[in-house]
């Protein structure tokens, strides 16, 4: 099987560099944000399709998956690729993740 790239759109990207801020900002180190982080993209490049990670959404080529409370939404193109279109710490004000949504949508 072929290596998986990752690719995170600018909006993810910047989110989830906000994300592991926010982590190196309250615990005073970026251990934790660096785990965080190594742990989402161990995921994302070793996800199976096979099996019931990762969940749909309504749209069929939108996938998501919750790893310690973040939520990451992808799609998958022809060359097995994923995009990561999405990242939202789910604890945050459930109406600012509304108007995260529709501006991804």
């Amino acid at each position: 099987m072929a290596k998986r790239k990752v690719i995170w759109s600018t909006h993810s990207s910047m989110d989830m560099v906000e994300i592991m801020n926010y982590y190196t900002h309250r615990n005073k180190s970026k251990d934790y944000s660096q785990k965080l982080y190594n742990s989402i993209q161990f995921k994302l490049k070793t996800l199976d399709f096979s099996v019931a990670l990762p969940q749909k959404t309504s749209d069929n080529k939108l996938f998501y998956f919750t790893i310690k409370h973040i939520f990451i939404g992808f799609d998958c193109n022809n060359n097995n690729n994923l995009n990561v279109l999405l990242v939202i710490d789910d604890r945050r004000n459930p109406e600012l993740i509304k108007k995260m949504l529709n501006t991804t949508a």
